[in-house]
């Protein structure tokens, strides 16, 4: 057919030669319209030189002829982070939650209030989906805060989708991909997606543990100290007649399997003579939890919590994918999604991140910003991220060029290799929405009572002098072991922050607290099914800090919270709980920060007495209530079924309370902790569901049960042909003449630029002439006998210049002799939207029959024009 195009406000009217020609430029400048995310380039050409360098602190350089276009067929597994709406208010509310006596104090919010509230619409999230399908992405989904959405592509999808260019190279012994151009949207996406993550595997944050080996006790062990028992540091810490944590969940943040982790915690709690941990795992999002073969990281978090806590109501491992044993799918992507999971669950009030990175790199990639969409959810829900502040001093920045750790200083003859007064931090501790721990080296008398703390630096050490992690080939380069610590590039500090430091703090001061780090001092716990392990690093520090955290939330219902805002209020006018740490620094011979009265960069306020700090909290914070005896919850449920999965939607509520757990049983033996669950039965049948809510102060319960009736169904199928037109030809469609049409300006079917498709090129135009006139696209199909369910789903964008309902699109199903046997909908030229909507029509009545979908767009003669775009339509049974 002839190109044709809408012009002012008619669509199909034929233009000259030359203008045909200029509206088609002006098009595709349109087409290419583009704006940046927070996503940057990861490497980048030096103006200079025939190398790149990679986007981090320290800059490390590749050589141009090492790096290659990423194989085009390479399997990318992606995570948009998308903006949140309404940030003013969401900091106001904030501050609320946090403001002893205020009329909003620890009313915190749902996870379906603040999507409600503050997360992206289904509107926008269809938007990015709909960008996602157009370029190929298969296995999209959709995080259930609409925050995250996930896909796996390839590289040539992610080029075309993001239009970057996507590069491999070989980096510090091992193959590595990167993106070497900014990350960018259409602009219609440019105020909807914030990041663009898994488009490199460079930079990802590292556990922060240190394992004491045997050839490393004599050089780093100094005077008396000694290494602790997990179930030493409640003693040291003074945790005197404070409760165990045995009501509150607490979670942890790890990666890939968990089989030996949980097997080492029940040798541990066995040894220790300690209650046997109800553990679950929940895999941070779709695909393989493989064993890595090193579960040392997961095994000092879990048994330090385990044994400083007292005990915990569950204990729940969110494992990010890391796709094999040498954790070749773990990403930045898969972290973030991994944090999120615990988020949107809402189920765990402490969860431990002994994790980080270099700030620089993680701010680059846009991993920070969409962290802390994440972590200020955590905030406005009462959760308490505990974050461990890194373990390379000042030099987290700096990385080791044969193995790539942190904290690199000096090469193997000793000789300093980089600048020792260029400092960094470590991300995510410097969210201002988690806490973040530092490390000190504890003295005790005997084994169990506290005697003094410093500053935790060991100075310089040998990266890998047994060859642990490089193949048995020792990497003798030298390394600063210390606590992380000092001020953030990018973050801003919080109000509470400044407000208790002074007005010449503006960026995010770390840590805020600090607890035992040292090797030499450290935890003595089972790894990898061996006993008389001892571990240091801040991640010993951050759990203790949890277990501490988890007993004051247990003692206080779970209401108290992120505790930084009344921290910082109340440190500075009473130290009473506080162990100050007044010496040592974290950098290298002499430099980086030091250690002083009151707040610092080594070791914030200091390490706590939890006995005294217990009765602070009820002193200043009202033992976490607002003054109100609770609320009285009411249980509500809705659910719907597809086979033999049922999807329930809690809308229960809490007249004068917060609700703070909802526990589901589902009639087969079946139980969940989630707020609004799945769940697959094993057989069809009718079965009773319950779901129990709890008051987070009085302790009232409510209880709904109803019968869910499930069938087997079968799986699901698709029976229409051609349901996009991608096709490129109308067939088996019955369409009128003109309504196919293409996105591309080279087709012959091109209708041109006042419409697009809803995913891929083709898509079908009814109407648009400002003249009377009726188009139809119709498709016969047979509904096979013996299914449930049989549903038309059909994507739908309406343009209108009228303002009456003067033009009309009706859905229809005829039988096959041509008789209309019901009108499913009716859309006129008042129903007008910015995009695409979902439209949905249940056909259940048909099945067994063949029947004809019809759809039918009539224009009237009056002033005006409606044009009426439909795409991808579907009709799925089951």
């Amino acid at each position: 057919m002839s190109s044709s195009f809408r012009f002012s406000g008619y669509r199909k009217a034929l233009l000259p030669a030359a203008l045909s020609l200029a509206m088609l430029t002006v098009s595709a400048h349109a087409a290419d319209t583009w704006v940046s995310t927070n996503t940057h380039a990861s490497m980048q050409k030096s103006a200079t030189a025939n190398v790149s360098t990679l986007v981090m602190t320290g800059h490390p350089t590749i050589e141009a002829s090492q790096i290659m276009p990423l194989e085009a067929s390479k399997p990318l597994h992606v995570t948009l982070s998308l903006n949140l709406r309404n940030t003013d208010q969401l900091q106001t509310l904030l501050h609320g939650l946090n403001q002893p006596g205020g009329a909003s104090y620890h009313k915190y919010l749902t996870p379906e209030q603040f999507k409600a509230q503050y997360a992206p619409t289904d509107a926008q999230v269809q938007v990015v989906v709909a960008h996602l399908q157009k370029f190929g992405f298969k296995n999209i989904s959709v995080a259930p805060n609409n925050t995250l959405v996930s896909a796996d592509g390839t590289s040539l999808s992610a080029n075309a989708a993001f239009n970057t260019s996507m590069k491999t190279f070989s980096f510090k012994g091992k193959q590595h991909f990167a993106n070497d151009a900014d990350v960018m949207v259409p602009q219609a996406l440019g105020g909807i997606v914030g990041s663009v993550l898994g488009l490199q595997d460079v930079n990802k944050p590292h556990v922060m543990s240190h394992h004491v080996t045997p050839d490393m006790v004599g050089t780093m062990a100094t005077g008396s100290q000694v290494g602790h028992q997990p179930t030493d540091f409640p003693k040291i810490y003074d945790v005197g007649s404070t409760a165990n944590a045995s009501n509150t969940t607490v979670g942890i943040i790890t990666w890939g399997d968990m089989t030996q982790t949980i097997a080492d915690l029940k040798t541990f709690t066995t040894n220790a003579g300690l209650s046997t941990v109800n553990t679950l795992t929940v895999a941070g999002g779709t695909g393989t939890l493989a064993n890595d073969g090193d579960d040392g990281e997961w095994a000092l978090d879990s048994q330090d919590i385990t044994a400083v806590s007292g005990g915990v109501k569950q204990l729940i491992f969110y494992a990010a994918i890391n796709g094999d044993s040498q954790d070749s799918g773990l990403t930045d992507a898969t972290i973030t999604a991994a944090y999120n999971k615990a988020v949107t669950a809402n189920v765990a009030k402490v969860i431990n991140v002994s994790l980080g990175e270099d700030e620089t790199a993680a701010n680059n990639s846009g991993t920070q910003a969409a962290d802390d969409k994440v972590f200020v959810q955590a905030a406005a829900q009462g959760q308490t991220f505990s974050i461990a502040a890194g373990d390379a001093g000042v030099y987290q920045w700096s990385s080791d060029p044969t193995e790539g750790a942190p904290g690199y200083v000096a090469n193997s003859s000793g000789t300093v290799e980089i600048s020792l007064t260029h400092y960094g931090v470590s991300e995510p501790a410097t969210s201002p929405n988690v806490v973040a721990v530092g490390g000190t080296t504890l003295s005790t008398t005997g084994t169990t009572t506290w005697a003094g703390e410093t500053v935790w630096n060991e100075g310089l050490a040998e990266i890998d002098p047994q060859g642990l992690n490089n193949n048995g080939v020792p990497d003798d380069n030298e390394r600063l072991w210390a606590t992380g610590g000092g001020v953030s590039l990018f973050e801003t500090a919080p109000a509470w922050q400044t407000t208790a430091l002074g007005s010449s703090v503006t960026k995010r001061q770390v840590p805020d607290l600090a607890f035992d780090a040292a090797s030499s001092t450290g935890a003595i716990i089972v790894a990898n099914g061996q006993t008389g392990q001892q571990y240091g690093g801040t991640s010993l520090a951050s759990p203790i800090f949890v277990g501490i955290w988890a007993r004051i939330e247990s003692a206080n219902n779970n209401t108290l919270g992120l505790p930084t805002q009344n921290m910082y209020a109340n440190f500075t006018k009473d130290t009473t709980p506080l162990h100050d740490v007044t010496s040592g620094n974290n950098g290298y011979n002499g430099n980086g920060y030091n250690a002083g009265t009151g707040f610092d960069n080594t070791t914030g306020w200091g390490s706590l007495d939890i006995s005294k700090f217990s009765a602070y909290v009820t002193k200043y914070w009202g033992g976490g209530s607002s003054g109100s005896t609770g609320g009285t919850p009411t249980a509500n449920f809705s659910d719907i079924t597809s086979g033999l999965t049922a999807t329930f939607t809690d809308s229960s509520t809490d007249s004068g309370g917060t609700i703070s757990t909802h526990a589901w049983t589902f009639g087969d033996g079946s139980t969940s902790t989630a707020t609004s669950p799945s769940h697959t039965y094993s057989a069809a049948g009718t079965y009773s569901v319950t779901e129990t809510v709890t008051d987070s102060v009085s302790g009232k319960t409510s209880a709904k049960t109803v019968s869910v009736t499930v069938s087997s169904g079968g799986t699901p199928t698709q029976i229409l042909v051609n349901t996009g037109f991608e096709t490129g030809t109308a067939s088996p469609w019955t369409l009128s003449s003109g309504v196919l049409c293409s996105t591309s300006s080279s087709s012959s079917s091109y209708c041109g630029s006042g419409e697009t498709s809803h995913a891929g090129t083709w898509f079908a135009w009814l109407d648009g002439y400002g003249a009377s006139h009726t188009d139809t696209v119709s498709q016969s199909v047979a509904i096979p006998s013996g299914k449930t369910t049989a549903t038309l789903q059909y994507y739908l964008h309406i343009d209108s210049t009228k303002s009456t309902a003067a033009d009309t699109l009706t859905v229809q199903v005829l039988n096959s002799s041509g008789t209309v046997l019901k009108t499913l909908s009716t859309f006129t030229s008042l129903n007008t939207n910015t995009g695409y909507a979902v439209e949905t029509a249940n056909l259940a009545a048909y099945i067994g029959q063949t029947v004809t979908i019809k759809f039918t767009g009539k224009e009237t003669s009056s002033s005006g024009n409606t044009d009426f775009t439909l795409d991808d339509v579907s009709l799925t049974v089951q």
